[in-house]
């Protein structure tokens, strides 16, 4: 079953309000600590509510941590993206009928749309015009420097690092959900074996079982329904090339990206 962050965040709460407010009254208190609940047993439950109240708060630092990664990493992608694609489009109107050239630049055939293809792709472009001067001298009259393909191979590699620091984020969240996950399933058998025993305890004083806040807790339990797709999950898409599309006047296009 998925669990609802919100849903699990006033679980956490809910339960440590039923557990301290049956320490608050002394009525409350000597009733059930006749069937076992004394101050050792209530600790039992505050300690495990603990354990969960601090999954909570990592797991809410993951869900951030992973969302400013991903949202890092399209920024990255779209500054390599537009820089390189403004150069595709133009060397592929450019050299339409020079298969050599366009095979050694890694134009020519099917490309690879994947987050790996792209990186993949364009630092053979670019390392292909860096190192091949009989290449680079092809391009010379669109007066691209040499300093400029690098800083364009450079936002590559930006990006190749936010992408990967995003997965570590990714994976730091998914152990994040994992621990909480399993920090809930004690402290809700706990304290469902807790209400149980007050509610037969305080059948003849029900507005007493009511200060304990059983009824919001259950509440909090209905509510969220099976899914097959874990609404912790709902993060942005891993980011992936687009298709390549040549413009009508790539020229102008690699003058922008190179203009600053």
């Amino acid at each position: 079953m998925a669990y609802i962050n919100k849903m699990m965040e006033n679980y956490s709460v809910a339960a440590l309000i039923a557990i301290e407010n049956s320490q608050v009254s002394d009525e409350i208190k000597v009733a059930i600590g006749g069937i076992g609940y004394d101050a050792i047993s209530i600790q039992v439950g505050l300690d495990l509510h603990s354990v969960f109240a601090r999954t909570i708060q990592d797991h809410i630092a993951a869900r951030l941590n992973q969302y400013a990664a991903t949202k890092r990493t399209r920024i990255a992608f779209t500054l390599a993206f537009d820089v390189y694609q403004g150069l595709v489009n133009l060397f592929r109107v450019t050299f339409e009928n020079e298969k050599d050239l366009m095979e050694e630049l890694g134009l020519y055939g099917d490309r690879d749309h994947s987050t790996s293809g792209f990186i993949v792709q364009s630092t053979h472009f670019y390392n292909t015009l860096l190192l091949k001067d009989k290449i680079y001298n092809r391009i010379a009259k669109f007066q691209i420097t040499k300093e400029m393909l690098q800083a364009d191979l450079n936002l590559v590699r930006d990006f190749e690092v936010a992408n990967r620091d995003k997965m570590d984020a990714r994976g730091v969240y998914q152990r994040a959900t994992a621990a909480r996950n399993e920090a809930y399933h004690p402290l809700k058998h706990w304290m469902k074996e807790f209400e149980k025993s007050c509610r037969i305890v305080l059948k003849d004083k029900p507005q007493l079982c009511e200060r304990l806040g059983f009824r919001e807790l259950s509440d909090i339990v209905r509510r969220p329904k099976p899914s097959t797709v874990p609404p912790d999950s709902q993060q942005p898409p891993a980011t992936a090339a687009p298709a390549t599309q040549v413009q009508n006047n790539p020229e102008s296009v690699t003058a922008n990206n190179h203009e600053s």
